[in-house]
C-alpha cells in the first residue's frame, strides 16, 4: 500500500542493558514516510540517549504490494551500530530476503546516523492475519547496545482502489470492486452506508447514487469465509459538485498542438477524445508551456497568487477526484497548487491523497519545474524542456534534456515532476486531465 497519510503509534522499545534508567530521557520519534518526514516528541523510561527512530509501530501490508519503511537513529553514536531484523518467513519478506535473522542488515556510522535508511517490506500471507517484526541493535557504544522493539505488522489481503471517496450528491457512484481477497462468502459494513448505496452482500461491491450530502465519514467492510475473516475501512464524503481528473488512455510524443491553436490547447483536445474521458465534463491538460499558453507559478515557487497562473487547470475551493472510482486527490490552495518542499507537500491541508491513476505506473507530460526554489514554475531553462511549448516530436539529445514528466503512482511533487531530468521529446508518454 502507499502511505497515503498514516498514524503514529508508539514504538516501545527496551532497555536491556545495565544502564541505569533516567525518566527524563526524551525519545524523538521520527515518523520517516518513504523518504518524508514528520516529528513528535514523546518520553519513555529507556536508557540515556539510546534513540532509534522508525516509520511507524504499526504497519498495514497489501498482498501483492511492497512497501516502504525507514528507520534512523535519533542522536550521533560514538561507534557504528547496526540493525538486526527477526521476523515470520512465512508471511514476511524484507528486502527480498526471506531468511531470519537479518543481521546487520543495516549500518549506521556517526556520520550517517541521521539519514534514513530504507527497507521494502513485501507481505507473503495469501490469508488474513498479523505477525511482527523485531528491530534490535548492537554497537560498541553501550547507547546502542541490545536496544530492541517490536513493530506489529497487519497482513490484508482484501482491499478497496482508495481509502477516502468523494461522491456528487445524485450521480451514479463508480462501483467499488474490492481487489485481492479470499474466498469469502459474507459481507458487512458498518455503519450503514449513506443514502442510494449498497453494499453486496458477498462480493463486497459498493454501488449506487448517493442522495443526501453528508462531511467525510468512516465505514468498516467486514469479509468472513465463516473460518477467517478480513476488514477495510474507508471514508465517504458525499458533496454537490466535484471535479474529475483522468490520466489519458492514449499516450502522444512531444507534439501535442494537432490543429489548435497551441500546444496545450491541442492537449486539452486529446483530453476531450480520450477513452478515459467520463461522459460528462469539459477537461483541460495539466501541463505548463513557456510561460505563454498555460502556467501555474510564474515567478514565486510555490506561489499563492494567482496573478501568476495563465489558464492553469486547478483552482482554489475545488475538490478533486479520481474519474474512475471517485478516490479524493486534494483541494489546492489560492494559486492551485499543493506547496512543495523537495518532494513533499509541507502545508496542511493542502496534500494529496490519492495518486492521479490507480492502475500501473504511467509517465505523463508536464513541464513543470523542480528544485527548492522551483517548484510549480515552468521548467524552461530550455525550450526543449517543453518540447517547444509542445509544438515538437524531435528526438532530444541528451535525453534528459527532454520533456519533463510526472509520476501516476505518486502521491508527493512526483505526481507533477519525477527527477531531475526529461524523456525525449519522441517518447510516448500520457496526459493528466483536469474538469473545468
Amino acid at each position: 500500500m502507499r502511505w497515503n497519510g498514516f498514524l503514529a503509534f508508539l514504538f516501545t522499545i527496551h532497555f536491556l542493558s545495565c544502564n541505569p534508567v533516567n525518566q527524563r530521557d526524551e525519545f524523538l520519534f521520527t515518523l520517516i514516510n518513504g523518504l518524508n518526514s514528520t516529528t513528535s516528541t514523546n518520553t519513555f523510561l529507556i536508557g540515556p540517549s539510546s534513540k532509534i527512530n522508525v516509520t511507524s509501530a504499526s504497519v498495514v501490508l497489501t498482498y501483492g504490494t511492497t512497501q516502504t519503511f525507514g528507520i534512523t537513529l535519533g542522536v550521533a553514536p560514538t561507534s557504528n551500530v547496526t540493525i538486526n531484523l527477526s521476523f515470520d518467513t512465512s508471511k514476511l519478506s524484507i528486502d527480498g530476503n526471506v531468511t531470519t535473522p537479518l543481521t546487520a542488515h543495516l549500518t549506521f556510522t556517526p556520520a550517517n546516523y541521521n539519514i534514513p535508511q530504507i527497507i521494502t517490506f513485501s507481505s507473503l500471507a495469501t490469508t488474513p492475519t498479523t505477525s511482527s517484526l523485531t528491530v534490535s541493535s548492537s554497537s560498541i557504544d553501550t547507547n546502542f547496545d541490545n536496544i530492541s522493539g517490536s513493530i506489529a505488522i497487519r497482513h490484508r489481503v482484501m482491499f478497496y482502489s482508495g481509502s477516502s471517496f468523494l461522491l456528487r450528491e445524485d450521480n451514479v457512484m463508480p462501483s467499488l470492486t474490492p481487489y485481492g481477497g479470499f474466498p469469502y462468502t459474507s459481507c458487512t459494513v458498518s455503519p450503514s452506508l449513506p443514502n442510494g448505496l449498497s453494499l453486496n452482500p458477498t462480493t463486497c461491491v459498493i454501488s449506487g447514487t448517493p442522495t443526501d450530502t453528508q462531511g467525510s465519514i468512516n465505514y468498516t467492510i467486514s469479509a468472513t469465509n465463516g473460518t477467517i475473516s478480513d476488514t477495510e475501512t474507508i471514508s465517504i464524503q458525499i458533496q454537490t459538485t466535484v471535479y474529475k481528473v483522468f490520466v489519458t488512455a492514449s499516450s502522444y510524443n512531444g507534439n501535442l498542438q494537432g490543429a489548435a491553436a497551441n500546444g496545450p490547447a491541442g492537449a486539452d483536445a486529446k483530453c476531450n477524445a480520450d477513452a478515459n474521458k467520463p461522459a460528462t465534463g469539459t477537461f483541460k491538460a495539466m501541463l505548463t508551456d513557456g510561460g505563454v499558453n498555460r502556467r501555474a507559478c510564474d515567478s514565486t515557487a510555490n506561489c499563492t497568487n494567482i496573478g501568476e497562473n495563465i489558464d492553469w487547470v486547478f483552482q482554489l475551493g475545488r475538490n478533486y477526484i479520481r474519474a474512475n472510482d471517485s478516490a479524493f486527490l486534494f483541494t489546492p490552495n489560492s494559486a492551485g497548487i499543493l506547496p512543495a518542499t523537495l518532494t513533499s507537500f509541507s502545508t496542511n491541508p493542502y496534500t494529496m491523497s490519492h495518486a492521479f491513476d490507480s492502475g500501473a505506473l504511467k509517465t505523463y507530460w508536464t513541464g513543470l519545474s523542480t528544485s527548492p526554489s522551483d517548484q510549480w514554475r515552468v521548467a524552461s531553462a530550455a525550450s526543449t524542456f517543453h518540447c517547444s511549448n509542445w509544438t515538437s516530436a524531435a528526438a532530444t539529445a541528451p535525453t534528459s534534456n527532454g520533456g519533463r514528466v510526472g509520476n501516476s503512482n505518486a502521491t508527493d511533487y512526483t505526481a507533477f515532476r519525477n527527477g531531475s531530468s526529461g524523456v525525449s521529446c519522441d517518447s510516448l508518454n500520457h496526459i493528466v486531465c483536469v474538469e473545468q
